[in-house]
Formats: C-alpha cells, sequence, structure tokens
C-alpha cells in the first residue's frame, strides 16, 4: 500500500467532491465524501453515507482508495 498515493488522491477526491469507498484493515469500510485532510498527512476525515463523520489514518487502509461504484440491484 502506497500512502503517499492515496494522501495525493485524497487531494483531488475532496477538491473534486467525489465520493469514495475506503477499506480499513479491520474489515470496516465507508462509501462518503472526504471533508478533510491532516496537513501530517496521517489521516483524513470522511462522512459515510450511513455512519457520519469519521477519521481515517492512512496506515489503517487495507487497499487503496478507490472512487466509489453504485452497484446495481
Amino acid at each position: 500500500m502506497n500512502n503517499e498515493l492515496n494522501y495525493e488522491k485524497t487531494k483531488v477526491f475532496l477538491e473534486r467532491k467525489i465520493k469514495v469507498h475506503v477499506v480499513k484493515n479491520n474489515g470496516i469500510w465507508y462509501n462518503g465524501i472526504i471533508t478533510e485532510i491532516s496537513k501530517t498527512k496521517d489521516y483524513f476525515f470522511i462522512v459515510d453515507e450511513v455512519r457520519g463523520k469519521q477519521m481515517i489514518f492512512y496506515e489503517e487502509l487495507n487497499k487503496d482508495i478507490e472512487i466509489y461504484q453504485e452497484v446495481e440491484k
């Protein structure tokens, strides 16, 4: 996992208000909009559509941050 790449991705997703899918090491995942990125490049905040505002450390990521893809039912 490349934390620097994920940091750069979060900057673009924040700027463009793109909905993302994030998976943590513990299996918890979030779908939402990134609202803030730390200046230290350690963490970011996402407003998940179910759980609300969450702080996520880049070290907690299980895989790279992705653009959210709507699943057809």
